[in-house]
């Protein structure tokens, strides 16, 4: 019983360090709905407390729950595509839950990021938004540094693309 207490703290002390990682992923994949937010968050904890007995401390703790965060994230985004649309939440409501602002500048980019097809690179984006450096979203992705240069490279001339589509 001691040692399943010690794995619930040890989980507890992570979870919490790494709990704005989280949210900013979840804000990432559903910053207009409250809902569907709070239930990836849910779904992410829950993956992140099955998969907590493999974690081997091989890497930081904010890199594998990233890794786990964005795979679980890109996984729900494909099993929600497949569900009916249902009318949307006002957005204030989750203006109250982002801390950032709801710019018209914002709002642009991630409907451009919504265009993007592929998931890896929509979370390679996401990871260079939150500022990471090209070396830790190489880790976190589990690509080389240079494919993730020139992935990023190629996503943000795909971006520049879309945006002059639409101009």
């Amino acid at each position: 019983m001691q040692n399943v207490t010690k794995q619930q703290a040890e989980f507890l002390k992570v979870l919490t360090r790494c709990q704005g990682t989280l949210m900013k992923v979840c804000l990432y994949y559903h910053r207009h709905n409250p809902d569907n937010l709070r239930d990836l968050y849910q779904d992410i904890v829950c993956v992140l407390w099955e998969r907590w007995p493999t974690f081997r401390d091989e890497c930081d703790a904010n890199t594998w729950v990233t890794q786990i965060a964005l795979n679980v994230a890109a996984q729900r985004m494909r099993e929600h595509k497949r569900m009916p649309t249902f009318v949307q939440l006002d957005e204030n409501l989750c203006d109250a839950i982002a801390d950032e602002a709801d710019t018209p500048l914002h709002d642009r980019l991630y409907h451009l990021i919504a265009q993007l097809d592929n998931d890896d690179d929509r979370n390679l984006l996401y990871l260079y938004l939150e500022k990471k450096s090209i070396l830790q979203i190489a880790e976190i992705m589990n690509i080389t540094y240079g494919a993730a240069r020139q992935r990023l490279s190629r996503i943000k001339t795909r971006l520049i693309q879309l945006n002059n589509q639409i101009e």
